[in-house]
């Protein structure tokens, strides 16, 4: 499993790999460890949703600082799916889409999905990249 403290996957290889098992729509790709936020796509559905980038990073600043606090709190994320024992998830309708949160050795990921996105695709691919299963 990679290092939170080593950088993370490279953005191409991220999004050829999500849109490969996507079978809709994924207007929003980042990448957070312990120090870092990487935005790896922001499509115009999601930047029209906010009326500023800094607004759009504060909104998925606080969505990873949530993730983040949950796990540190209790050690697992209560009421979240295990995929395989180091990798949690979260799969939330918000609205317009809905986001997806995986976490794995102290890397997470959030996706801005359609919500009838089936999440378990997506989930393993995010957890291979992130350097889990």
């Amino acid at each position: 499993m990679a290092s939170v403290n080593t950088p993370g996957p490279r953005s191409e290889f991220v999004m050829n790999a999500i849109q490969e098992t996507s079978k809709g729509d994924v207007p929003l790709v980042a990448v957070y460890g312990a120090t870092s936020f990487d935005l790896f796509h922001v499509g115009e559905s999601v930047r029209t949703a906010f009326e500023s980038r800094s607004d759009l990073v504060s909104h998925l600043s606080d969505l990873a600082e949530e993730t983040r606090r949950e796990f540190m709190e209790r050690g697992l994320f209560s009421g979240l799916s295990p995929v395989q024992n180091s990798v949690e998830y979260r799969f939330e309708d918000e609205g317009d889409y809905a986001v997806l949160q995986v976490y794995c050795g102290g890397r997470g990921m959030l996706l801005f999905v359609e919500d009838d996105e089936p999440a378990e695709p997506l989930v393993k691919t995010a957890s291979h990249l992130l350097g889990g299963m």
